[in-house]
């Protein structure tokens, strides 16, 4: 009633007003995030000398079933497939195993990881192993090492001397890919050697040694061959020279034979051979050359009486 009175109020005005259906909120932009800054922690410069940690344990304190241990994915797929392959057909064709370690190439082995540990620690209780370090696309720092059962018995001037021919033939090649392959190739033929030798070893020792002689041996008796063996070599050559002899006077005989010329005596034949008259026909016979042929001097018989 009081704002009635006064003004402020207006009876029905809510009904005479529309108010519209949608009426819009004021549009307030939100305030933009700001973005966190977290302090960059910079990374440690790439050294190639460095093998990364993780890969340590993968190389020197696992058991490998592969033949080529590469846990830094040095070569490709099919590279790496490649040269696993040989390496299996190899282990099936010899009784000398490769176990193939590979590490980049400038990369150095950390203390107290060395070849000689990695030998003695993984396969000296196996079967003969040859044990290479191989650093990809620099075979001269190739490293060679045997372990199992007779490796003791190879000198390490063999062991080098296979290590050298193997990098030599490595380093003829330029592609690191094809390096390793005829690393392995060259290798595994002086492998193949060094097995025939052991072999050849293995049977000089396999027969029995000969029995010493007695301190004073009582020299046998010279038997007919011994007193004639000083004098062997002259008797075959005496022997072929009478032989040669033989031969040469047979040949000379024969020839002989063949140009021998043969003379029939001229005898004086009375015509008719003593009688008083011929036959009438006949062939007569004379001889007026003992030189000339017996054909040439025949008296030569008309030709009516060889048609009668």
């Amino acid at each position: 009633r009081e704002l009635l009175r006064k003004g402020e109020l207006i009876p029905g005005a809510a009904l005479l007003v529309e108010e519209p259906e949608d009426s819009p909120l004021p549009h307030v932009a939100p305030e933009p995030e700001v973005p966190s800054i977290e302090p960059v922690v910079p990374e440690d410069p790439y050294d190639p000398k460095i093998i990364p940690q993780e890969y340590l344990a993968k190389y020197f304190k696992s058991s490998h079933e592969s033949y080529l241990i590469d846990p830094q994915r040095l070569l490709s797929k099919q590279h790496y497939l490649d040269r696993e392959g040989f390496l299996e057909y190899h282990a099936h064709d010899s009784k000398i195993e490769i176990k193939m370690y590979l590490f980049d190439a400038l990369q150095e082995i950390p203390q107290p990881y060395t070849l000689q540990k990695l030998v003695s620690e993984r396969y000296a209780d196996g079967d003969l192993t040859a044990v290479v370090f191989y650093f990809l696309g620099n075979p001269s720092r190739n490293l060679l090492a045997f372990g199992g059962k007779g490796a003791s018995e190879i000198p390490p001037e063999e062991v080098q001397k296979i290590l050298h021919s193997a990098k030599v033939k490595a380093m003829e090649k330029s592609d690191p890919s094809i390096q390793i392959e005829s690393f392995i190739v060259q290798l595994s033929i002086k492998l193949y050697w060094l097995e025939q030798s052991f072999a050849k070893t293995a049977t000089t020792q396999a027969v029995p040694d000969t029995p010493k002689p007695a301190a004073h041996p009582t020299p046998p008796a010279p038997g007919a061959l011994a007193k004639v063996k000083p004098y062997l070599l002259y008797i075959v050559v005496g022997g072929m020279g009478v032989l040669i002899s033989l031969l040469s006077a047979a040949a000379a005989w024969v020839l002989w034979r063949r140009s021998r010329i043969y003379h029939f005596p001229v005898l004086e034949i009375p015509k008719r051979l003593g009688a008083n008259y011929a036959a009438g026909v006949g062939a007569v016979i004379a001889f007026h050359d003992r030189l000339g042929s017996p054909s040439n001097q025949r008296d030569q018989v008309p030709d009516y009486l060889t048609r009668m």
